[in-house]
């Protein structure tokens, strides 16, 4: 039940991605950003979201796009550490936004 659960969410949040979520989960350019820039993350997601690519983080750290009806069982671990990745970079980014803080933070890799 748990891998049913797992997909289930994981295709939900494809389709979002397909609409651009991470482009509005971005928001305004931080300092050094530019909205170009951010216009390209988000398209770039979206594009990789309607070809059904989600990021996978392996045990070295390394990133990398796999179709979503290859991943198996034991990627769930590595998908979420993407997600993981990501969402703590979008948190850090709000929370710097609301702070005043002038600079950005680094892309993540699979994102940059």
């Amino acid at each position: 039940m748990v891998w049913q659960e797992f997909m289930r969410r994981e295709r939900k949040r494809l389709d979002e991605r397909r609409e651009g979520k991470l482009r509005e989960a971005l928001g305004e350019p931080l300092s050094g950003e530019t909205v170009e820039l951010l216009e390209r993350i988000g398209e770039e997601d979206r594009m990789r979201a309607c070809q059904g690519l989600v990021a996978v983080v392996g045990a070295d750290g390394r990133a990398c796009y796999r179709h979503l009806d290859a991943l198996g069982r034991d990627d769930m671990e590595d998908r979420l550490a993407a997600k993981w990745l990501e969402e703590g970079w979008l948190k850090q980014r709000a929370k710097r936004r609301r702070n005043g803080a002038a600079e950005a933070l680094s892309i993540p890799k699979h994102l940059g």
